[in-house]
């Protein structure tokens, strides 16, 4: 086999502990060391990953880039654009990697010039526990063949559901470096990189995990070890993501049906951060409710995935819900 070079980038921010794991199982890879380029970029830390590095940058071993916290999107941006792999696979920086992930991803990339985009499902880490918890369950009918781009993307949104991100994702480099990701996308950073690059050409989904994702208690995902001051800013950084996506589809002609199905989620999530303050007022259901049901008009599909009716709910009674339902969950265990 002829090898190809390949990037694996990682951004990070503040895991220090976590960040030599995730290198070390690139470095155990089946796939030649040396085909493999390794860049770090720094999103501004402030503990000791610099430290941690220090060797690997040292003996050229990885590429190392530190700029000023500018989130996620930016780090891989910057990423992006200082490779030289024919392949680009994304590796979170308290993710992993099983040590055949680069080389069955090449193998599907080499067999199809159409291919643009290659993910699995992944398993899930108890960082508390030390163990294995679960692995993702895709759908049968994206697994194993590839798919036309445009075609994933009308079936994730349709159904609400999106996978192929994170440390699952790797594509074709000479697609994804002519795509500037903007900074304001933030916290949808996964999403935007599979909504930009489908649709140039195919997907395709292997079948078996090949990468871990950590669950820990610095996951910015697990909002209920979050203060309610940190839940406000996360609640307004994704409505503000939602926002920048938007633009982004509107501006680079994306499908309507798609462009109309993220309207919907935009509008959603600017609710959403409304609710979190205490402030959802009703002229704000009024206005959401004549934005949906008489300019966007969807169908019943849309409004039950997309749990439209939820968001016509005033703040008190959907507080009321909500605390019914974490008394019952409570309860059943």
């Amino acid at each position: 086999m002829d090898y190809p070079l390949v990037t694996v980038i990682i951004p990070t921010y503040n895991y220090a502990q976590f960040i030599l794991e995730a290198i070390n199982s690139i470095f155990n890879q089946t796939y030649p060391t040396r085909k493999i380029e390794i860049i770090i970029v720094d999103d501004g830390s402030t503990d000791s990953t610099k430290e941690v590095l220090s060797a690997l940058i040292n003996n050229g071993k990885i590429s190392y880039y530190y700029q000023q916290n500018k989130g996620k999107a930016s780090a891989t941006n910057l990423g992006i654009q200082k490779c030289s792999g024919k392949y680009i696979f994304n590796l979170d920086a308290d993710d992993y990697f099983f040590n055949d992930k680069i080389s069955k991803t090449v193998n599907v990339f080499e067999s199809d010039n159409d291919i643009v985009h290659v993910a699995t499902p992944t398993y899930a880490f108890n960082d508390e526990r030390k163990v294995l918890t679960r692995y993702e369950k895709l759908p049968a009918l994206i697994l194993g063949r590839p798919l036309d781009g445009n075609w994933l993307l009308n079936y994730f949104y349709t159904n609400n559901i999106l996978y192929g991100g994170g440390s699952t994702y790797t594509a074709r480099a000479s697609v994804l470096k002519k795509i500037d990701i903007p900074a304001g996308v933030d916290m949808y950073t996964d999403e935007f990189l599979i909504l930009a690059v489908l649709p140039y050409g195919k997907s395709y989904f292997m079948e078996e995990p090949l990468s871990i994702y950590r669950n820990h208690d610095a996951n910015y995902s697990r909002s209920w070890v979050l203060t309610n001051e940190k839940r406000i800013i996360k609640e307004h950084r994704l409505a503000q993501s939602a926002a920048t996506i938007l633009d982004y589809l509107q501006k680079n002609n994306f499908d309507e049906k798609l462009i109309k199905i993220y309207k919907i989620k935009n509008l959603n999530r600017a609710l959403a951060f409304k609710e979190c303050l205490g402030d959802k007022k009703l002229s704000d259901i009024f206005n959401y409710a004549s934005e949906v049901f008489f300019n966007l008009k969807p169908g019943i599909i849309i409004i039950r995935k997309y749990k439209v009716l939820n968001r016509l709910i005033p703040t008190h009674a959907l507080k009321a819900l909500k605390g019914i339902n974490f008394v019952l969950r409570f309860l059943r265990h």
